[in-house]
């Protein structure tokens, strides 16, 4: 073993120091030696398309907003970048590469692809693949080697949690897929298997009769059938004999928040889960009723501003927290240009919100970022997590009620890779390469029949329309429909939602006594 890890070590340092020296070569011809390593990785971080503010730059090269604006100044000073200041904003700087820039970084990227090239040139599929899995695994180490933890290994469990008086036995959160996933049967499982069920307030009356004519009004009664339905179902009341509890979704960008979050609460919602934007009004709306509330948020910051805007106007603190990092399913709280940066300060966020949670001992942390296995579950959890959320993992599950042919792809993702698009909601989405996601990736596809779901959406020039792809997926139209996709692929599975919750059981106590993540 320990001449394995000298000369492991050995090939670290070896591989290293021959990357960095081809690279500085490579880049020093192409640029006459103008250009040192960390200056092309600055070019590099400000990207070709959009320019980027001073502190999104900072972070994705992770220096300090100073020692980037000396390391700008020569850039400037070169001709490889420009400064401005925003015209809406004249407090705001951003910077671009000009065409001496976009130059260096085109071929920085060539001397990567080619190096790429040359390594799996000598491999088959089989080996390539192999390489991948290795150099996850070291990406992954290196990452979490800088930050730490914040929970011993015996203490990895997913142990139960209390959202005020209401105890949620197994801290799993069902996530919102939409109106043809979040049904019933599946919130109802979760639920009677200790986890927390999701109904969805996005559109479930699309297939209601009248829909088209009053679409609040079918929402409303479509989202109170389905939490009453779905109550009938879990075979008791929340957190007793081993249940959980079920939640209504209602994104606080929806035309109607107010009365979808009422009329959830009048049929008996035990948590109301609101994301796509700070549910600041939230605790106003929900004012009396004895319903747990938890914000969705992308960032620390957001958490303080939540905090502190929720303690002043409504003397209130949320219940839960649920924090959604850069590879989750669906809509993504980030800029796409800040997806990037925000995937590998994942870990470093959850220990960052933790802190901002310190004084509220009673505040679960529930964190989704895309499809877990046994070492990512291990690792939210080691950082801070209190719980998690699953999305697509529950789809293959039996008691998923999505029409055949949309569960199909997601069972067989074979060929279907996913792509961000620009939502109607005003952020990122993920989802599955289809027929929409192709139509909305060559110019948009316009809406044949707006109904006004969101406040947000500007209804002209928009990529498409989210409720009729939403009501599409729901009709069993799989290419058509809007799928919403997951970064990482694998993860926990099972032929129903009580396999699942044993996979990962058995993944937590894995880790609790061996200390170490577990495949």
């Amino acid at each position: 073993m320990k001449d394995k890890t000298a000369r492991i070590n050995e090939i670290l340092v070896s591989l290293y120091r021959s990357a960095m020296k081809a690279e500085e070569e490579a880049i020093g011809r192409a640029t006459g030696n103008n250009l040192t390593i960390g200056e092309i990785h600055t070019l590099s971080e400000i990207g070709v398309g959009k320019a980027k503010t001073m502190t999104q730059v900072a972070a994705g090269v992770k220096i300090s907003v100073g020692a980037l604006t000396t390391a700008m100044d020569k850039l400037v000073k070169k001709g490889y970048a420009r400064r401005f200041r925003v015209p809406e904003d004249r407090r705001m700087v951003k910077v671009e590469l000009t065409e001496e820039g976009l130059a260096a970084v085109r071929e920085h990227d060539r001397f990567h692809e080619k190096m790429v090239e040359a390594v799996f040139s000598h491999m088959d599929e089989q080996q390539q693949g192999g390489l991948l899995h290795i150099m996850e695994e070291l990406d992954a180490f290196f990452r979490l080697n800088l930050l730490r933890p914040v929970r011993k290994p015996n203490e990895l469990g997913l142990n139960p949690i209390k959202l005020g008086e209401l105890e949620i036995p197994v801290p799993v959160f069902q996530g919102d897929m939409g109106a043809a996933f979040s049904t019933p049967r599946l919130a109802a499982a979760v639920a009677a298997n200790g986890g927390v069920g999701i109904l969805t307030a996005m559109q479930p009356g699309a297939l209601e009769e009248g829909y088209l004519e009053d679409p609040e009004s079918a929402n409303i009664r479509a989202l109170q059938g389905n939490i009453r339905m779905a109550r009938e179902m879990m075979g008791g009341p929340a957190g007793s004999g081993g249940r959980g509890a079920l939640a209504a979704s209602v994104p606080y960008a929806l035309t109607g928040y107010a009365k979808l979050v009422r009329a959830a609460i009048e049929a008996g919602a035990d948590i109301i889960v609101s994301g796509a934007g700070l549910p600041i009004a939230l605790p106003g709306i929900a004012k009396g009723a004895r319903v747990k509330l938890v914000p969705v948020v992308a960032s620390a910051r957001a958490v303080g501003v939540l905090r502190r805007n929720w303690a002043k106007k409504y003397n209130r603190a949320p219940d839960a927290i649920i924090f959604e990092g850069a590879g989750k399913s669906g809509h993504i709280g980030y800029k796409e240009e800040e997806l990037e940066s925000a995937a590998g300060q994942f870990y470093q966020t959850i220990i960052e919100i933790r802190r901002e949670l310190e004084d509220l001992p009673n505040c679960p942390l529930i964190v989704a970022d895309g499809r877990v296995d046994g070492r990512r579950l291990a690792d939210m959890l080691r950082y801070g997590a209190d719980g998690i959320q699953l999305e697509e993992e529950f789809v293959a599950a039996e008691e998923c009620g999505a029409p055949a042919a949309v569960k199909q792809i997601y069972t067989d993702r074979a060929g279907r890779d996913s792509v961000i698009v620009k939502s109607p909601l005003g952020m990122p989405a993920r989802i599955v390469r289809n027929k929409l996601a192709e139509d909305i990736l060559s110019g948009g596809r316009p809406a044949a029949r707006c109904v006004s779901c969101l406040d947000t959406c500007p209804k002209t020039g928009i990529s498409f329309c989210l409720a009729e792809a939403v009501a599409a997926t729901a009709a069993g139209d799989a290419e058509n429909g809007v799928l919403f996709a997951a970064g990482t692929a694998g993860g926990a599975g099972g032929p129903n939602v009580s396999e699942i919750f044993r996979e990962l059981n058995a993944w937590a106590q894995a880790a609790q006594k061996s200390g170490a993540a577990v495949e």
